[in-house]
């Protein structure tokens, strides 16, 4: 007889199938049994026990897609003989970590080892699909009980049991339906899954440990804590790992998931089965409260939601990692505890289990007056060194917080080592054309110039174009990507003047805006005079930034700045006269000061793209050796992309990126084609700290993790700073500030907004440090991670954007009533509401805006979701379509008509377009399988469910289906 499975088996069936040789979910129960066994004894206890336990004769099938419960023959034991203690735990490591087939049998193995003729180590190997660690404790008493009945030849003392883990289910699955509003309110809008130290990419299901106690003072302290609270130590520790996590994210709105027995109903506290559930609550330690207020807050919020079914996980559109990045689980009993075993004497024995179910799982057992802690870490995300370092601060933070439970959180005393700001001295600053006449300086298209024409081009500039030109004044500078163009910002530096970049490509208006503050104005045209008023002695340039109020503001960079980057940069990239240098970005970024002035600074060769940015591939397929690139992240990403299409240069040295954070899988893919060859650096750098203030050499490590934005360059110095503005320790993010020579002067004609983000910096009197809003932290190596904006800024392909610049002009149209702005990926979204058409919007914003401030995509609606609080409800906010995007388009072959036609039976809608996506559409996990089943059972080929979530619109897994059934055919 075939029974349902409760919502927490199917979700680990499916994990299951997608991750067969995953033993994560493997549960073991190991104990050393010394004395006289009784090996028959152990047999007829084994079986007492599968007859008594339905879910030890369990096994899973599948019928069209549908996982069902089916009884089997009960497990035996298998018996096996060790030659000492290292075999025995080698043999137990083996069988805890040997994975199931949940098909083939009840997925449970029972062994008995035998070390020596008074000596065996009793290994229950299950399924967490049949049981929990409830179960386990039961199973162990029942198997003690049933052996020591079958020794003295009796009947064990067992009552029966009323209910069955296949009753369990069936109302579990009832009561799991009633919940699901609940849980999809409470978990709208959910904060990012930030977890402390945690490198970017997939988890590997491989586990550590790393294990710590706390003293019985420190245990009485939270205890008293909860008394005065009327909380349980449960809810104080819970609040103390919460704190935790805040403090090294910065996050004030907190996800924690914790398991609880669900064994409330009567008749099931006996019964072996997976009846625990997890449910998520959610801190909130937004305006810093006392650590006791904290527990008043948790203590609140666990009354609601630990009275509730578990979360139903396959209901959301993010998966459970991201709902619940982390368990904290309080268990009422120490793990592997000694006692007797039908009159043998039984004790821990070492299960070698190495297996992570989560990325961090934090286990506590209280056994009265101590609390032992565990942090189960999964290998391939955590370092060792990081895990003991964030359990070290859990034991400080929960002393402090026992001490005195009115200290806010952010004061909680979670001390060590702090990395304090790193200045390196600055390197002798030199600039000046370094090239000898006849060299090479510039190459653009088909023009060669050499170092003494171009020196002779700018000062022909410098006594006539810009005769009037005089120390201190601002020179806007719109000309296209061309040798002219380089000419005349050399002439203005000549002049002792700042240039104020310009794109011709801009909106006419717009130009206007930006050149309101210069004194000249060099166009293609001519030169005219401008209207500036503002004197910018010693500065360099002046770089236009987004605007939060859409008038962009301009940041003054310092000649003196700019002078030592130049020369730390010949040093540090080592640029020298065989180089040719791409200059990539446009004039109008100051990215171009690290492409163009090293190089001729070093007499190397500057390579213009006077066509624009998107001509690169075809310079380096037919273009001059090229050997330094410097690119914007997002333009690397799609490079590596199409690694292979490309034809890199073969005396390419060196590649240095910026703009936003590097993919750990794209320096893996870049390293297997170019190893170290091509030296690899990620630079980071607002405008406001002139190009770049950190660095980092990208190697083998940071293929494998988040890749670091390095360490403080020459003359500049980099710190994290907390919520107090205190320099803060490794691994806790906050916000970076950055200081030394490179740092502005500040935002022309904005004294207010100045002073707010330049301040001053305490380690080096008389300077300045410049808060950048951006979330990072200290690596234990030393290095920092760029861990995005800490305000609404976006970066989308490496432009830095402040949506409300975009918003504003969105909000000037009469047809717009709401305005939200995000970035998806590489794209700009525009959520609005209004009857304006998306495409006469997009074309509005072109004429005005910059093309990288114009949205990409877009998405009209009758009214923006708001949460509660009044905010927009991100989580609520439908896929946004491209704007000018077809209507729907249906099947147009006979297998996207058939996979078209399972997608309407499985999510019951009348149609679907070939271009839409499964999961978006309201498709989960589960659903997946019944699709592989009813394509099997349609076509009679094997799609593996990965290549379902791979391949997720109609076309595509049509695409996938028909060149299965070629293949067939071919090898008929």
């Amino acid at each position: 007889m075939k029974a349902p499975l409760s919502p927490a088996q199917e979700r680990l069936w499916v994990l299951q199938r997608l991750k067969p040789d995953n033993s994560a979910y493997n549960c073991h129960l190991v104990r050393r049994l010394r004395g006289p066994l009784d090996r028959t004894a152990v047999d007829r206890a084994v079986a007492l026990v599968a007859a008594r336990h339905e879910s030890l004769r369990t096994r899973f099938v599948e019928e069209e897609g549908v996982p069902w419960a089916v009884a089997g023959p009960p497990p035996t034991v298998d018996w096996h003989r060790a030659g000492g203690e290292a075999e025995a735990e080698e043999l137990v490591a083996e069988l805890v970590g040997r994975p199931f087939d949940l098909s083939a049998g009840p997925p449970v193995r029972i062994s008995v080892i035998e070390i020596g003729p008074l000596e065996h180590v009793l290994c229950v190997v299950p399924h967490h699909i049949i049981v929990d660690g409830w179960s386990l404790q039961i199973l162990l008493a029942d198997l003690a009980e049933c052996y020591d009945a079958s020794v003295a030849g009796r009947e064990p003392r067992l009552a029966p049991l009323p209910i069955q883990p296949s009753d369990y289910a069936r109302w579990q699955r009832r009561r799991d339906e009633r919940a699901v509003p609940f849980w999809l309110e409470r978990l709208a809008d959910p904060p990012p899954p930030d977890l402390p130290f945690r490198a970017v990419g997939a988890a590997s299901g491989r586990g550590g440990f790393h294990l710590m106690e706390l003293s019985p003072e420190v245990v009485r302290g939270l205890e008293r804590v909860g008394r005065e609270r009327r909380a349980t130590l449960f809810m104080v520790l819970t609040a103390g790992y919460l704190a935790l996590i805040s403090r090294h994210t910065g996050q004030r709105d907190v996800l924690v998931g914790t398991a609880v027995a669900a064994r409330e109903r009567a008749g099931l506290e006996a019964i072996v089965g997976f009846v625990s559930q997890v449910v998520a609550l959610r801190g909130d330690l937004s305006d810093d409260p006392g650590f006791a207020e904290l527990v008043d807050r948790v203590r609140a919020d666990a009354v609601t939601a630990l009275g509730r079914p578990g979360v139903p996980f396959e209901r959301f559109a993010q998966p459970a990692e991201t709902l619940v990045p982390s368990l904290f689980i309080l268990h009422n009993q120490t793990p592997g505890k000694d006692g007797s075993f039908g009159g043998l004497t039984m004790s821990q024995f070492e299960a070698g289990y190495r297996q992570a179910k989560l990325d961090l799982n934090i286990d506590a057992w209280h056994d009265g007056s101590r609390i032992l802690v565990s942090f189960n870490y999964d290998t391939a995300l955590f370092r060792e060194a990081d895990v003991r370092l964030m359990g070290e601060r859990f034991l400080r933070l929960l002393e402090s917080a026992a001490a005195d439970p009115r200290v806010p959180v952010s004061r909680l005393a979670m001390a060590d080592p702090v990395a304090a700001p790193v200045m390196e001295p600055i390197q002798e600053a030199a600039f000046a054309l370094g090239g000898p006449p006849d060299a090479v300086a510039l190459i653009c298209g088909d023009e060669r110039v050499n170092y003494g024409e171009l020196d002779a081009r700018v000062a022909e500039i410098a006594r006539g174009l810009l005769s009037g030109v005089r120390p201190g004044d601002l020179v806007g500078v719109c000309l296209p990507r061309s040798v002219e163009a380089i000419a005349t910002l050399l002439a203005v530096w000549r002049l002792g003047a700042a240039y104020l970049p310009l794109d011709p490509d801009d909106p006419d208006d717009r130009i206007a805006l930006l050149a309101e503050p210069a004194h000249w104005i060099v166009t293609a045209e001519g030169v005219t005079r401008g209207a500036g008023a503002l004197r910018y002695s010693g500065a360099a340039y002046v770089i236009p930034t987004s605007g939060t109020t859409g008038v962009p503001r301009g940041v003054v960079a310092e000649r003196a700045g700019v002078e030592a980057r130049v020369a730390w940069m010949r040093e540090a990239y080592q640029i020298g006269p065989r180089d040719r240098v791409v200059q990539f970005s446009a004039l109008s970024f100051d990215a171009h000061v690290e492409e163009m002035f090293p190089a001729l600074a070093a007499g190397a060769a500057l390579v213009l793209l006077p066509d624009g940015a998107a001509t690169l591939p075809d310079l380096l397929r037919s273009g001059p050796e090229v050997t330094v690139l410097d690119l914007p992240t997002a333009y690397w990403h799609r490079l590596v992309d199409v690694l292979d299409e490309i034809a890199w240069p073969a005396g390419l040295r060196l590649v240095v990126l910026g703009g936003e954070q590097v993919m750990a899988a794209s320096v893996r893919r870049w390293r297997d084609r170019f190893g170290d060859t091509v030296r690899l650096v990620n630079s980071y750098g607002p405008t406001e700290a002139t190009v770049i203030a950190t660095l980092a050499d990208l190697g083998a490590e940071d293929a494998r993790r988040r890749p670091s934005i390095g360490a403080a360059i020459g003359g500049a110095s980099a710190v994290v700073l907390d919520d107090q503005g205190l320099a803060a320790p490794a691994g806790v993010v906050g916000e970076l500030a950055l200081g030394g020579v490179g740092v502005a002067r500040g935002y022309a004609g904005l004294p207010g907004l100045t002073a707010s983000r330049f301040v001053p910096d305490p380690h080096n009197p008389g300077g300045r440090r410049y808060l950048t809003g951006d979330r990072a932290r200290w690596r234990a190596d030393g290095r920092l991670e760029f861990l995005g904006r800490a305000d609404d800024q976006l970066k989308v392909r490496g432009f830095r954007i402040e949506p409300g610049e975009v918003e504003s002009h969105l909000l000037a149209h009469p047809e717009v009533a709401q305005a939200y702005v995000t970035a998806r990926q590489d794209d700009l979204v525009a959520y609005y509401a209004g009857t304006a058409d998306p495409v006469d919007l997009r074309a509005d914003l072109v004429a005005r805006l910059p093309r990288h401030l114009v949205p990409t995509v877009w998405a009209r609606m009758d009214a923006l979701p708001l949460t509660k609080g009044g905010k927009v409800d991100r989580a609520a906010l439908p896929e946004p379509g491209r704007p000018g995007a077809a209507e729907r388009v249906l099947p147009r072959t006979d297998a996207e008509g058939f996979v078209a036609a399972i997608w309407c039976g499985l999510l019951g809608v009348p149609e679907v377009g070939v271009f839409e996506d499964f999961f978006e559409l309201g498709g989960h996990s589960l659903l997946a399988t019944r699709m592989a089943a009813r394509i099997r059972a349609g076509l009679g080929v094997e799609v593996p469910i990965r290549t379902l979530f791979d391949k997720s619109t109609v076309a595509e897994l049509a695409e996938v289906l028909e060149d299965l059934l070629l293949a067939e055919m071919a090898e008929e």
